[in-house]
Order: structure tokens, then C-alpha cells, then sequence
């Protein structure tokens, strides 16, 4: 706190810009003879009975000094940050404060603000959870030296927090879903607040019921689109865009929408609009790869746990079914991923003068372990780690005679080819 007794009236402001608002306040007031000595006697004698009350709540032994001088800091602060607020920087509205209002009230003011932070969203995620208490999170403000400035954009970004998961949860009663498959998924309000909406805005007339999320996660003909039913209705929204060239909408649903979520729920509606739906209905692009990207970026959906492979997965894998024929033979998979590195037709069975053609290729154009890669990513998600892995522990070995140029006439590459892929060998006569 200013020393106020030595405080001149003719003193420019701006010596003060770089101390805490309450002391350019105290200073103001006493410049302008807005308080007079009885009112600073009060307001020593408030903070010193207010320090002690400050120490005692964040469970400081109130009779150490030391305590006690870091309660006096905290408990200016929270005045400070309530007298900046209140007046919105104004020294003459704040000045007009301290002289009707008692010291202790003002501290209050500024507590009200950090437990009305507090008390809002952590994160923007369902299932949330603060991990330190009200008191633990105002020390943390006080001793971090909040400003208004940090203040104020804190409680937008937290506020904008609660109105996503109000506005998610409000949808989800709606769809007749529960929430509590999201809060254990931890699932981002965004997301899921964004998949309700298209799904109110594009997708009720274009999926059938039985890929909504009903049974345990919701009730009736509602519910929460899984991801076969977000692809579908990706894959109706192309089809309607190629006969018609437009996308038909409904905006039924934003007429019982309470007043406070209307704005968020027009502001994620336009944002679909102009965002993804180019993206969504473009030829350009195969769809698969456009829902790959959004699902992932913007959107949320609830996976069947009884079915190993989602539907998405199993079109997404179609290119590799044929390719494998739904093998899960190691020397067959290997045969392929050889064909792959080795740029070859891809087969899961070679023939003796297809494997020797494989090895010069790879000694002649190196290893083409990207091929490898793409084509992996073309199976089934939850295989992919296993393929990779399937590969990753033949090729270390493998290379060895793969690019082993001593060996000339190619009998070992072939040999150890033979020992571990689908090779053809020709009929003895």
C-alpha cells in the first residue's frame, strides 16, 4: 500500500501506471480530497482485521508475521481486481468506492469474481473434473498476480466452456441420449455438439434408426449418431448435392432451442454450412478421405463395441479384402508387403521368377517402404499396429539378404523368401 501521508496533490498519474490499481485509486482519492484521515484510519483498521480472516482461509496460522504480511498482499489484490472491474478502470468511479464502501467489502467483491471463475467449466470436455479446491484455486490466481486483463479473458473462454457442454447436453436430451458414454469418453463438447447439429440439420430423414445410438445410449427412434451413420449421412449429402446441386436443411429444431444456446447453435450450423459442406459434397475428393480428416478434426461419434470392425472400417478396407482375401496367413501377408516394396503387381503369392524379380528390383531401387505403409493403412483400423508390426520384425532380418549384393546368383534372398512368404514353386515332372 502507498505511503498516502506523503502523497502530493500536484503528483502526475502516470508515476503510478506501473502499481497496482488500489494504490493509483488510494493516491487519487487522496489528491482529490475524496477521503479525509477518519476514513483512512478505518480502512487500516478493516484491512488488518480482513488479513487475518484472508490468512484463516487459506488455513495460514493467522499469528505468524509471515503469513500475515502474504494475506495483507492477497487481500489488496482482491480489491484491487474488484475496484478495476467495477469501474472498468475508471480512478474517479473507484475513488467514489473506497470512500462509501468498507475495505472488507471490497476485498469480498474481488473473492465473489475468482469463486464465480471458479465455479465455472475447467476445460470444454464432458466428464471434467477440478482437481484442486476453491481455496487451492484462488491462492493459485492471487499468487500468480492476476490482472483484469487475465481475469476477463479467463471468464470468457470458461463461459464459452459451460455454454458448449449446456448447449451439447441440451441437444443429447433431445436425441434422447444420455450423457454419461461422453463423460467417460472425456469426448470435446465441440465435437459432439457439432455431430448433434448435423445430424438435426441434414442427417433425421437421411439414415435409417438402427445406426443411431439407441438401446443403453438412448431410447425411441432418437439418438446419437454413430460413425456409420455420420458416413451415411456425408454420403446423402454428396448424392443430394450431384442431382440437385443444394443441400436440404432443416432448421426445425433451432425453434425450441432455449434463447441463452440460439446464438451457438446458428453460429456451429453456419459453421457446417460454410466449412465442410464444400468439402463434404465436393467430386473432387473421395469421400472417405474428407470424413477421415472432419471426423477426427470437428466431429464426435459413439463406436459400437459389439461389432470388431465398423462399417466405415469395413468400406474404408474394401481394396484390401480383395487384395487378401480376408487372410490373416503371415506368408501370405508378407508375400504382398514383398510385392509392395519391390513394385510389383501386388500378389499374395509369387512365383519363383517373381520373387528374383522382387530382389533386383530392391537392390536396384532401395527398400519402398512407403508402399508398404500405404498399402497397411488400407486394412482394417485395428489391424493396421499388428501389420506393421508383422512387417517391421521380417524386413530387419529380411534386408539382410534382400540387399546382400555378394550374393549373386540370388540363392539365399530366395531361400529365405521361401522359408517366410507364399512362394509358388513349380510342379516337379
Amino acid at each position: 500500500m502507498v505511503d498516502i501521508t506523503t502523497a502530493e496533490n500536484n503528483q502526475s498519474l502516470a508515476f503510478y501506471d506501473n502499481a497496482p490499481f488500489f494504490d493509483m485509486v488510494l493516491k487519487h482519492a487522496v489528491q482529490n480530497k475524496l477521503i479525509d484521515q477518519a476514513k483512512i484510519d478505518e480502512m487500516i483498521n478493516d484491512a488488518a482485521t480482513g488479513t487475518i480472516q484472508i490468512a484463516e482461509y487459506f488455513g495460514a496460522t493467522a499469528h505468524l508475521r509471515e503469513n500475515l504480511e502474504q494475506a495483507s498482499v492477497w487481500m489488496a489484490s482482491l480489491v484491487s481486481l474488484h475496484l478495476e472491474n467495477a469501474s472498468n478502470g475508471d480512478l474517479q468511479l473507484a475513488a467514489q468506492m473506497i470512500k462509501e464502501k468498507s475495505f472488507r467489502t471490497l476485498s469480498r467483491g474481488g473473492s465473489v469474481m475468482l469463486k464465480a471463475l471458479y465455479a465455472l467449466p475447467e476445460d470444454d470436455h464432458f466428464g471434467a473434473l477440478r482437481f484442486d479446491t476453491e481455496s487451492d484455486f484462488l491462492k493459485r490466481c492471487l499468487s500468480s498476480h492476476m490482472t483484469l486483463a487475465k481475469y476477463r479473458q479467463a471468464m470468457l473462454m470458461h463461459s464459452q466452456f459451460k455454454l458448449e457442454l449446456g448447449l451439447a447436453n441440451y441437444l443429447l436430451k433431445k436425441m434422447a441420449t444420455p450423457s454419461r458414454a461422453f463423460n467417460d469418453l472425456h469426448a470435446p463438447a465441440k465435437h459432439v455438439l457439432r455431430s448433434a447439429v448435423l445430424f438435426m440439420a441434414y442427417g433425421a430423414k437421411k439414415i435409417a434408426t438402427g445406426k443411431l445410438a439407441t438401446g443403453k445410449l438412448g431410447a425411441g427412434k432418437a439418438g446419437f449418431p454413430d460413425e456409420n451413420a455420420l458416413f451415411e449421412i456425408f454420403t446423402a449429402m454428396r448424392k443430394e448435392w450431384s442431382f440437385l446441386g443444394d443441400v436440404s436443411c432443416s432448421k426445425k429444431f433451432l425453434e425450441e432451442i432455449p434463447e441463452d444456446y440460439l446464438p451457438l447453435a446458428l453460429q456451429t450450423l453456419a459453421s457446417i454450412q460454410q466449412e465442410d459442406i464444400p468439402k463434404i459434397v465436393s467430386p473432387s475428393v473421395p469421400l472417405a478421405s474428407i470424413f477421415a480428416d472432419l471426423k477426427v478434426r470437428q466431429y464426435f461419434f459413439l463406436f459400437d463395441p459389439m461389432n470388431d470392425v465398423s462399417q466405415f472400417d469395413k468400406k474404408l478396407a474394401e481394396e484390401w479384402f480383395v487384395l487378401t482375401n480376408g487372410t490373416e496367413d503371415d506368408a501370405l501377408l508378407l508375400s504382398l508387403f514383398i510385392s509392395a516394396a519391390a513394385g510389383l503387381k501386388l500378389k499374395t503369392s509369387l512365383t519363383v521368377a517373381e520373387v528374383k524379380k522382387a530382389v533386383l528390383n530392391i537392390r536396384e531401387n532401395g527398400l519402398l517402404e512407403k508402399e508398404v505403409i500405404k498399402l497397411i493403412k488400407k486394412a482394417p483400423h485395428d489391424e493396421q499396429e499388428q501389420l506393421q508390426s508383422l512387417w517391421s520384425e521380417f524386413i530387419e532380418d529380411a534386408s539382410l539378404y534382400l540387399l546382400d549384393e555378394s550374393d549373386e546368383n540370388l540363392s539365399e534372398a530366395v531361400a529365405y523368401l521361401k522359408d517366410h512368404c507364399n512362394i509358388i514353386l513349380p510342379a516337379k515332372k
